[in-house]
């Protein structure tokens, strides 16, 4: 299918909100104080030598790794960590031990181009929790220390880790949905009555 827009520049300038949709949920929990975004892709490489020449090299993604900075609700804090409460201990106590794992969840947030006043959203659908529990607490300090969660990204069901989209090359906004209920139906093409949508990865 043929793209009919492109923009040809786009600049990434703000953070406009990011939102966790854990596994289970109706609708995903947004935070739009956010400090850092940073996406990180593991690489394979495979060479071809001729004696000790290497003359062909080949590299390809095999893991992701998206690190979130910013200060979250509650709620995503528990969640990501795996903080519950334990039946045995009195209600409104949240505990972590060796048993806490963090629920699965997608992430997705909306980017913002002050110069050319144009969205993109990213997202991510299979997230997992990468870090263990982790705080620091300082006395009087001038600034409330934001969160720093670091997720491992899987591939989907698209054998994908990542997706993005500019708003403005979309056929539909899909801003909405792409932040309140991120999954693979946001963004799967629904093809006409009576044909299939092949998968083009060999």
């Amino acid at each position: 299918m043929p793209q009919t827009k492109i923009v040809p520049t786009f600049d990434n300038v703000s953070i406009k909100r990011v939102a966790f949709m854990f596994k289970g949920s109706a609708t995903s929990i947004n935070t739009d104080c956010n400090g850092n975004l940073d996406g990180e892709t593991e690489m394979q490489t495979v060479e071809k030598k001729c004696g000790s020449t290497v003359v062909k090299t080949k590299s390809k993604p095999i893991g992701m790794t998206v690190k979130i900075t910013g200060h979250v609700p509650i709620e995503v804090y528990r969640r990501f960590n795996g903080l519950k409460q334990d039946e045995r201990i009195k209600p409104g106590v949240y505990s972590y031990g060796p048993d806490s794992v963090g629920e699965d969840f997608s992430l997705a947030a909306e980017i913002f181009d002050d110069f050319e006043e144009n969205s993109k959203l990213v997202g991510m659908l299979e997230c997992s929790s990468a870090t263990g529990l982790t705080f620091a607490i300082e006395n009087g300090a001038d600034e409330v220390a934001a969160l720093e969660m670091e997720a491992k990204v899987m591939v989907d069901e698209f054998n994908k880790f990542y997706h993005e989209a500019i708003v403005a090359e979309l056929e539909e906004d899909l801003t909405d949905a792409w932040m309140s209920k991120l999954s693979a139906d946001v963004i799967k093409l629904t093809p006409p009555a009576g044909r299939s949508v092949k998968n083009t990865d060999a």
